[in-house]
């Protein structure tokens, strides 16, 4: 594999993440202030949508897996970002908190069918020698997408209206289309025949029987890496929904907190791209423990006090390790049980992740309502983060 039809692939599917979940992920946490000053609804509320969402994305993530695995990962991308359009366009119309719930429960349809899974499972069938730099460059785009969606949101809603907002970023969403259309598909059994395949690779994990979804429930691994990606999704999904509102409060500057919110996207994709490279040269576990570890360091730069530029390092730090999991985890689910039913496995382990952007937003929301005190959580995200570590560490390659 790793040909040249294979980065045709990744083009195709970096193209379409930097769209989808740049609208699908980082439009919300811009729209708070504005919600909240036009709707008349507290961040709790707001955060509560956030929950349900994370709810019907733990829910859907299972079937999502199974039905890439059985139909392609290209007729799932193209469903979701259909759903997705439709989605976006409707939250621009919201006129009543029940009807923002409603759509939040069936958002993430579009925002999973469309990002994650589907991409980590056609870059694993066509990479064997830089699956880790091929996964990172596909998930680069999530970096690009949260670094400059954010941006123009902001912009969007100073001319027009958090409405209108939402309306022209729903039809930019359609743009996603032309790069599945045109690239993004699975090998044909001609791929594979004539793959320039990785003698190294092939002998060593070749030879190894892929688990399915059954046996790698059996496994520590499967555990270790599904709780401990999910404690690191619940302190990135406070950061990613609440970040600008609490270093707006912090700074009392939203033009600064937007930037460093930006900082961290941008640095996100930075460091997928460079974890994904240490993946192809390092021991994949070491890598991975640094990699989950080092948001707990970061988030540490936050305690002292509302320094702006420790804020930036902070944005750095977290987003370049948060990056690094973007393209380590894929790596890492098929390291340890294969590509065979790589879909299914991450889509059940994706669910815990999502079971964690659900809760994490929601409490810190009730907490920082309750308190006004931002440190509480920061506390509580080092804690997690550095838990979530140490689950990591068991991680192993369950074939052998």
């Amino acid at each position: 594999m790793d040909g040249k039809q294979g980065w045709w692939v990744v083009v195709g599917v970096f193209l379409t993440i930097t769209i989808t979940s740049g609208i699908g992920f980082f439009v919300l946490p811009i729209m708070i202030e504005s919600l909240i000053e036009d709707m008349g609804w507290s961040l709790t509320e707001i955060s509560f949508g956030v929950t349900i969402w994370g709810l019907a994305a733990a829910l859907f993530s299972p079937f999502l897996g199974q039905w890439i695995d059985h139909y392609g990962a290209r007729r799932m991308m193209l469903l979701g970002t259909a759903f997705l359009f439709f989605i976006t366009l409707l939250l621009g119309q919201v006129t009543a908190l029940w009807q923002f719930y409603v759509l939040m429960f069936f958002a993430p349809f579009g925002s999973m069918a469309n990002t994650y899974i589907p991409a980590a499972a056609v870059v694993a069938r066509w990479f064997v020698r830089h699956r880790g730099i091929a996964t990172g460059v596909v998930m680069f785009g999530i970096g690009v997408g949260g670094a400059i969606v954010p941006l123009v949101t902001s912009l969007l809603i100073q001319n027009y209206g958090w409405r209108l907002s939402y309306t022209m970023l729903s039809f930019v969403l359609l743009l996603a289309f032309i790069p599945i259309l045109l690239w993004v598909r699975n090998p044909t059994d001609k791929d594979l025949n004539m793959a320039d395949q990785d003698a190294s690779a092939d002998s060593e994990q070749g030879s190894l029987m892929d688990l399915s979804l059954s046996e790698a429930l059996r496994t520590r691994t499967f555990w270790g890496v599904s709780l401990g990606d999910a404690l690191t999704g619940t302190i990135f999904a406070i950061f990613n929904i609440h970040l600008v509102y609490y270093l707006t409060q912090d700074l009392g500057s939203n033009e600064t907190a937007t930037h460093a919110y930006s900082a961290l996207q941008i640095c996100i994709g930075l460091g997928t791209l460079a974890f994904g490279l240490f993946a192809d040269r390092f021991r994949l576990r070491s890598v991975m423990i640094v990699c989950y570890l080092l948001p707990a360091f970061a988030t540490m730069l936050l305690m002292p006090t509302s320094v702006v530029f420790l804020v930036f390092a902070f944005a750095i730090i977290a987003g370049f390790s948060g990056g690094g999991r973007n393209a380590l985890f894929p790596v890492a689910l098929y390291s340890s049980f294969g590509k065979t039913h790589m879909a299914s496995i991450y889509g059940l382990s994706n669910s815990f992740f999502m079971l964690g952007t659900a809760i994490g937003p929601f409490l810190a929301g009730m907490l920082y309502d309750a308190t006004g005190n931002t440190r509480l959580i920061y506390a509580g995200a080092i804690v997690g983060l550095a838990i979530s570590a140490l689950l990591i560490s068991v991680m192993r390659n369950e074939r052998l």
